[in-house]
């Protein structure tokens, strides 16, 4: 059987959020981003939309288009907030939830499915997607499907509050009739290439693919399989959990926009370090490597992924090493590419009662008072149920 995998995409996400703190906001031109000339537009409502205004677009030009646009700077601690209580949210549902972005979630329901008929299983998808507003006042669409590709495809489709169904025996339907710039993967560079290749549509692409064009067929090189089996329902359909511990804790994020800005992107970094550091704390857990994923939005055929890793002589799970080897990790691999999403990752984990750690008389002092240290702030954390607890040094860090 076929899995059940929705993508849960929210809509406007930093817009809602100051939506929700300020109501006067609902329904006029607004958008969050930088002021000044090299400020750029993170994301807009709906109504700066019917503008021309769209993410990634300098603000100035923006505020050219539309005079009474309402610019927020942006308030990304309240955004992370938010987002949490957004998977939190859905983990009531189920726990097979991979986090793509701040606003956006793989997860696998086919559990869920099999306990329903299908159009139960619709009524309540319905239901977590009306849930979520009404607890949160997020607003969501939803994708269905065999795959992550189609149901990606699936919440891109209806907006706002759209509820999709993607099956194989749709996607001609469904999908070959749209804009090849609407195919998930195809950038604003490449999109008006194919177009004067004569490719308008998704169903264009896969025909021309599929019957070997020459000119299309070079174009993508080896992306092309992956394209044919996108759009033939044959993709990927596993959803990695954060909540799979026994593997690995990370967190992917998509940028705000395209950039090689090393600063933007290094303190984008260091929220998601310092998000999945500690997550990992909350478990009796010791890793061993750490990985840093890069997607670069540069390339013109597709997303290209890159990871790079590394892994400690020892077991661990001090804060401070692996913060510490996180920013160096990032220092050494990142080469000034254009970043549409980055991750960071632990893996090679295993429960603590499992390693017997050596330790020399040297380290032994350092290592007790670390973890005397991180297992007062883990229970006093836990306790309040809040995050307030925190070495100096991170505090530091977070001003920074």
């Amino acid at each position: 059987m076929a899995k059940i995998i929705l993508h849960i995409d929210l809509n406007q996400f930093f817009v809602r959020c100051e939506e929700i703190k300020n109501p006067q906001l609902i329904g006029k031109p607004v958008a969050v981003g930088g002021e000044g000339r090299r400020g750029i537009i993170s994301t807009c409502s709906y109504k700066a939309r019917e503008y021309g205004i769209h993410s990634g677009m300098p603000t100035f030009q923006a505020k050219m288009l539309c005079k009474d646009l309402i610019i927020c700077k942006g308030d990304y601690r309240y955004y992370e907030l938010m987002s949490k209580e957004f998977i939190n949210y859905i983990r009531k549902y189920t726990l097979k939830i991979e986090q793509m972005s701040i606003d956006e979630c793989f997860c696998d329901f086919t559990d869920v499915y099999n306990k329903f008929k299908h159009e139960d299983f619709l009524k309540l998808v319905k239901k977590m997607q009306d849930g979520l507003f009404q607890e949160t006042k997020l607003k969501c669409s939803i994708g269905i499907a065999p795959t992550r590709f189609l149901a990606k495809m699936g919440s891109d489709y209806k907006k706002p509050m759209g509820i999709t169904v993607i099956r194989k025996k749709d996607i001609k339907d469904i999908l070959f009739p749209l804009s090849v710039a609407k195919y998930f993967g195809i950038g604003k560079k490449t999109a008006p290439k194919l177009e004067r290749a004569g490719i308008k549509t998704i169903g264009d692409l896969y025909y021309s693919l599929k019957s070997e064009n020459e000119e299309i067929y070079n174009f993508f090189g080896k992306f092309k399989d992956d394209i044919i089996n996108q759009l033939e329902g044959n993709s990927n359909d596993e959803v990695e959990s954060s909540f799979d511990f026994a593997k690995s804790i990370g967190m992917t994020r998509t940028l705000d926009y395209d950039t090689n800005e090393k600063t933007v992107i290094k303190q984008f970094y260091i929220r998601l370090v310092n998000n999945v550091i500690d997550n990992f704390l909350k478990e009796d857990m010791l890793c061993k490597t750490i990985q840093i994923t890069y997607k670069d939005a540069s390339c013109e055929t597709g997303f290209k992924t890159n990871t790079v890793s590394k892994s400690f002589k020892d077991y661990t799970n001090s804060k401070d090493l692996i913060y510490a080897e996180a920013l160096k990790l990032f220092e050494s691999s990142f080469k000034n590419e254009t970043i549409r999403l980055i991750g960071f990752t632990l893996k090679n984990l295993v429960p603590k009662h499992d390693i017997k750690v050596q330790m020399t008389f040297d380290n032994y002092s350092r290592h007790e008072e670390e973890n005397k240290t991180q297992l007062l702030i883990n229970k006093l954390n836990r306790e309040t149920k809040k995050t307030t607890f925190m070495r100096l040094s991170d505090l530091k860090d977070n001003k920074k």
